[in-house]
């Protein structure tokens, strides 16, 4: 009887280090993802900066990794200088450090051209930086 329960016993802490092991795993990689996924932003904002002029601010409200294609999708709001906002969709290309595409929501808002100055960035984990 005390063989069987030793036995018992070692079976149940295996299990119990298993279930952990894999818990702590599963964290690591969800937040790995996460800071993968800030770091793209943060990647392309300052390509939004090079597409679009007189940028005062921009929001992203949401942001995804499309994983068929590789791009990965950002909805924004973005500000002017003249504090006119739009909100638009784009896709954005990691490795190619390009947008891919962008949805026209106002020409007038929308200016292509380069942003030099500072630019109030608050990304999808509420962080708020200048860039």
């Amino acid at each position: 009887m005390p063989r069987k329960i030793r036995k018992l016993s070692l079976v149940i802490l295996m299990i119990i280090t298993l279930g952990i092991g894999g818990k702590v795993y599963m964290d690591k990689r969800e937040e790995q993802k996460k800071q993968d996924l800030l770091a793209v932003e943060k990647q392309s904002v300052k390509v939004l900066k090079n597409t679009f002029a007189d940028i005062k601010e921009v929001k992203i409200n949401e942001a995804g990794k499309n994983e068929k294609t590789g791009s990965y999708g950002m909805y924004i709001t973005l500000t002017t200088i003249n504090n006119e906002s739009v909100s638009f969709s784009y896709t954005f290309w990691k490795e190619q450090n390009k947008i891919g595409s962008y949805s026209i929501e106002n020409r007038n808002i929308q200016k292509k051209g380069i942003t030099k100055e500072k630019v109030k960035v608050t990304y999808t984990n509420k962080e708020e930086k200048l860039v």
